[in-house]
């Protein structure tokens, strides 16, 4: 009779432990920066519709608008002053710049009783019209750059 014992060491079980420990702080990192860059897109999102929307109401009205009420879009949770979605608030100023009319939308995430990672905090999306045709972000650090890439 052969006396052989089949099964793992604790070594073995340890071994793979350890190996599954650091391919999960390698992984999870990268899961939170998809997942915020998707949250982004949002914003993204709503800063081109309410764009496409300001450029038919000028095209109508001669001049854009601060109020959301007043453009051919519509959102859950919109109201003259504001757009608030699960993620964003956005808001917009239009006035009059030294190029003639501008508006400038801001997107602000939303961070009290969310999923916000620490790491990117609170930040805004802004998009100046047409005066700086781009969009930049303002976050308390840098980490902010790589959502947009």
């Amino acid at each position: 009779m052969s006396d052989l014992k089949k099964g793992f060491t604790l070594i073995e079980l340890l071994v793979v432990v350890l190996i599954i420990g650091i391919l999960a702080s390698i992984a999870i990192p990268q899961y939170f920066k998809v997942v915020e860059k998707a949250r982004v897109a949002e914003a993204m999102s709503i800063i081109s519709s309410v764009k496409s929307a300001q450029e038919r109401y000028l095209a109508r009205g001669g001049m854009y608008t601060s109020d959301f009420t007043k453009l051919d879009i519509s959102y859950t949770g919109m109201t003259a002053t504001n757009i608030t979605t699960k993620f964003f608030t956005a808001i917009v100023n239009a006035g009059n710049c030294a190029s003639g009319p501008c508006f400038q939308i801001t997107a602000t995430r939303h961070t009290a009783n969310s999923s916000v990672a620490a790491r990117y905090g609170n930040y805004a999306v802004t998009a100046n019209v047409p005066d700086v045709p781009q969009v930049k972000m303002a976050a308390p650090s840098a980490i902010l750059n790589e959502l947009i890439d």
